[in-house]
């Protein structure tokens, strides 16, 4: 696999230290390589590590203890951070969220989850209090479905003057079982380490018909439905970082943060059974400052889905998405590697993807959205630099014509002459790719259908190269209506202006 990337000597060789936690830290080497780089040692304490990856993490280590390391002929030190409290679940009798909630106010405190299993139905988050998951510790939700608290996506006040979201499903706040891990208006805390997290996805009914994607539950001999759950859901959240735990057999998306600020994904694993519904890789959806680095998806559905809602939201709750970083990041199989949308009615601005490496996904670079998503939804200021793509179905997409929701086969939403320009329309502009190699592409390379009343505009491509496999398909690259082919699409251009 290692022979496809390409690398190169750089001198001196960069790195940064992403993170440093009471029982471990995490290291980015600094080059122009795509997720992998040619393999190199790092000493720690007189301890050989080799790797391959530019993010190198390592836990397992001593709080507020000082760590000699040596990379690439430089020593340095790392010193680990304090912590107050280190609080064993096995003292709680394995009670997780009792755990988290003895822990004393004003203080910097730690649950420690050792190696096990742990069923839970959800686990809740605190501010200020960190959970590390020490490699072999396993948090399973049980599968059944009748244990599992429901969390409505409204909470109406007493006087229903207001409301409050609590949950939300494909960009509408509505009912939807508890994920494995729920903070709601949560700061300043992490999640990290070697363990994993698992939705039990695979087992628990939720997948049995792909179309169903509400599932019902016994509560006080009354049957509720709700859509499925999460492995991880952060609603209003500020200063959370996740590192270097796995996420498995979620029964819906991996990881979705809403409304939240200042977010970090460091070294993930995130991985789902081949088609499953609707589990995608990790989604920020209408969030601002998001970094993600270093992780590994192979997913469903689209690896990393970017978001902000639908017309609704636009209207009642507007926030768009905004500051998204992708740096380092491996993406196979999936339906999309990186992805825009289709729910964006509040906008997202300012995404850059970089140094990354996409194998056999079915499209590497997506946009997607439609008639109706508004006026307010503009992508804008999109950055792809320096990406690998290798058996990739289709490399790059722009869809403004995307035939989801119930009238998405609508003549307003698929009709391909000009219509009025109003309230409802989406606009795309801005999107610079530069450095992507692709390679063994089955379909096309690059496929833009823009609307004819608001063409996609300031698209750049440079530096680039797209080569085809020997055997094609016949293809629609993008999920829309009446497009007829008879022979495979190199490049596509409609409704749009492109720079070479």
């Amino acid at each position: 696999m290692v022979d496809i990337f390409m690398y190169e000597e750089y001198e001196p060789r960069k790195y940064n230290i992403l993170e440093v936690m009471p029982f471990g830290f995490v290291i980015e080497l600094r080059n122009n390589d795509s997720y992998f780089t040619k393999e190199y040692e790092i000493e720690i304490n007189g301890e050989i590590h080799k790797s391959n990856k530019n993010v190198f993490s390592k836990f397992g280590l001593k709080p507020d203890t000082e760590y000699t390391i040596k990379l690439f002929d430089e020593q340095f030190t790392i010193q680990t951070k304090k912590v107050d409290f280190v609080i064993n679940v096995e003292d709680y009798n394995n009670c997780i969220n009792t755990a988290i909630y003895s822990a004393p106010e004003h203080s910097i405190s730690l649950i420690y989850v050792p190696k096990g299993i742990y069923e839970v139905s959800t686990i809740f988050l605190r501010s200020y209090v960190d959970i590390y998951l020490e490699k072999g510790a396993v948090i399973k939700q049980t599968t059944d479905k009748d244990k599992l608290p429901i969390l409505k996506g409204y909470q109406k006040s007493y006087d229903h003057e207001y409301v409050d979201i609590n949950a939300s499903w494909e960009g509408n706040p509505l009912d939807c079982f508890t994920s494995v891990i729920y903070g709601k208006n949560v700061k300043n805390m992490k999640i990290y380490g070697e363990g994993t997290i698992d939705g039990n996805g695979d087992i628990s009914g939720f997948w049995e018909n792909h179309k169903m994607k509400k599932n019902g539950a016994c509560v006080n001999g009354k049957i509720i439905n709700a859509y499925r759950p999460k492995n991880v859901l952060l609603l209003n959240c500020e200063n959370i970082s996740i590192i270097g735990i796995s996420s498995i057999n979620s029964a819906s998306w991996n990881i979705h943060p809403l409304n939240c600020y200042g977010l970090e994904f460091i070294d993930l694993k995130i991985e789902s059974i081949d088609e499953s519904p609707n589990t995608d890789g990790l989604n920020p959806e209408s969030c601002k400052h998001v970094q993600i680095i270093g992780c590994h998806f192979s997913t469903g559905d689209d690896c990393i889905a970017i978001k902000s809602g639908k017309y609704y939201m636009s209207r009642k709750h507007y926030k768009p998405t905004e500051d998204v970083t992708i740096r380092n990041c491996f993406m196979e199989k999936g339906h999309g590697a990186v992805v825009i949308g289709s729910e964006i009615a509040c906008g997202v601005y300012e995404v850059t993807v970089e140094n990354c490496l996409f194998q056999e996904t079915d499209r590497g670079l997506r946009i997607k959205t439609r008639r109706g998503r508004g006026e307010k939804s503009i992508v804008d200021k999109i950055s792809f630099e320096n990406i690998v793509m290798d058996k990739v179905r289709h490399g790059f997409v722009i869809n403004m014509f995307y035939h989801c929701d119930p009238d998405g086969k609508s003549d307003y939403v698929k009709n391909k002459n000009v219509t009025e320009k109003d309230e409802f329309t989406p606009t795309v502009k801005n999107v610079k790719l530069r450095n992507v190699k692709a390679t063994n592409i089955s379909g096309s390379g690059i496929f833009i259908y823009g609307l004819p009343e608001n063409k996609v505009t300031g698209v750049s491509i440079e530096d680039s190269s797209f080569e085809f496999a020997k055997e094609r398909i016949i293809e629609c690259p993008a999920m829309l209506c009446d497009f007829e082919m008879t022979e495979p699409i190199d490049f596509f251009y409609e409704n749009c202006e492109v720079e070479n």
